[in-house]
């Protein structure tokens, strides 16, 4: 238990979303999911995926759409026991900003377990170096509490994951926020499930 919270294996979440994100794939190619179509559609399959995985484990799952157009649009998912959240995912799709603001939400929501989900095809270090630069400006950390980062990278099939967990409460200082680490296997590659022919 942590914060009185039920355990979730961050390491196992990930590989159990890899095993499943086939099934919950729209039937057309979506592409990178910078694209208005692909955000889209990428939105609807992690919805159905995370309101899946959050039940099977007994949360009371919370979804919520924000932005007025598909360009604007991002995902935020909570599992609830009671009032209280266990775990938050927000999507942070868009340019370098999009992401910056999601994240700092993200930081502000107090949960022990905390995923941020988006997609880059290129600057990937430079992404990771703007996460870590968040966490050290933040001044409000709580010990335990750990940071999941999903990079959906669409043309290729795979996802990135890196993880850090919380060595203290407060303020981080740089060498503890650098700790950011690549979770081991990552990149994770998925294999898309055939669609069915309407003659089967």
């Amino acid at each position: 238990m942590i914060f009185g919270h039920p355990e979730i294996s961050m390491e196992l979440l990930v590989r159990e979303i890899v095993r499943l994100l086939p099934e919950y794939l729209p039937g057309v190619e979506t592409g990178t999911a910078a694209s208005t179509e692909g955000r889209t559609c990428w939105i609807k399959s992690w919805k159905a995926l995370l309101t899946v995985l959050g039940r099977e484990r007994g949360f009371h799952v919370v979804l919520q759409e924000e932005g007025d157009s598909a360009l604007q649009r991002q995902l935020t998912i909570l599992w609830k026991t009671g009032d209280a959240v266990t775990f938050a995912a927000y999507s942070g799709f868009g340019d370098r900003q999009d992401l910056e603001r999601r994240f700092q939400l993200l930081e502000t929501l107090k949960a022990p377990y905390k995923l941020i989900l988006y997609s880059c095809l290129k600057w990937q270090d430079a992404v990771l170096e703007q996460f870590e630069a968040a966490l050290l400006r933040y001044p409000h950390h709580i010990e335990g509490e750990q940071y999941l980062a999903l990079n959906l990278m669409g043309a290729s099939q795979c996802l990135g994951a890196h993880l850090i967990q919380m060595p203290k409460s407060g303020a981080l200082e740089l060498r503890e926020a650098k700790q950011l680490n690549q979770l081991p296997g990552s990149p994770f590659y998925w294999i898309r499930v055939p669609e069915r022919s309407s003659a089967s």
